[in-house]
């Protein structure tokens, strides 16, 4: 049977069709919300309480990793990362890709489009604050989603 890099590739590199940031927040808060009452949640999401405090913790881990980027770099550092992975698409384009090019193909579109999320919204806030202030402060968390 004939490997397809397209399936493979549908492995590996995560589609999103919303907001990376406003996600990762939305999925945070869920979380904790859940695990601040367990008694009113099933008996699988008790047995697997440990499991969603490392993933709490993993959340956290992640937003603190997009807050120092978004909080330490310029839009035209931004932008200067876009240009430099579409040149290299542009390259892959011309010159065609085996799978592993077609991969990284992929990360890196994937990556501008995170970019241009964080640009949109370095244009409204200038610096990310704390993951918790933003359930703290709805309407601030409202601009993220926006």
């Amino acid at each position: 049977m004939r490997l397809d890099a397209k399936k493979l590739e549908a492995l590996f590199v995560k589609k999103q069709n919303h907001s990376t940031l406003a996600g990762l927040l939305m999925e945070y808060a869920i979380l904790k919300q859940k695990l601040e009452e367990p008694d009113g949640q099933s008996w699988y999401f008790k047995q697997g309480i440990n499991s969603r405090k490392k993933r709490i913790a993993h959340l956290i881990k992640q937003f603190n990793a997009i807050k120092s980027t978004f909080n330490t770099r310029t839009i035209d550092a931004f932008l200067e990362k876009i240009n430099e992975n579409k040149a290299v698409c542009l390259h892959y384009e011309k010159r065609g890709m085996h799978t592993i090019q077609l991969m990284h193909h992929s990360k890196l579109k994937a990556e501008n489009v995170f970019l241009h999320e964080l640009i949109g919204l370095k244009s409204k806030i200038n610096q990310l604050k704390e993951i918790d202030h933003y359930l703290n402060h709805p309407e601030e968390f409202l601009l993220i989603i926006d």
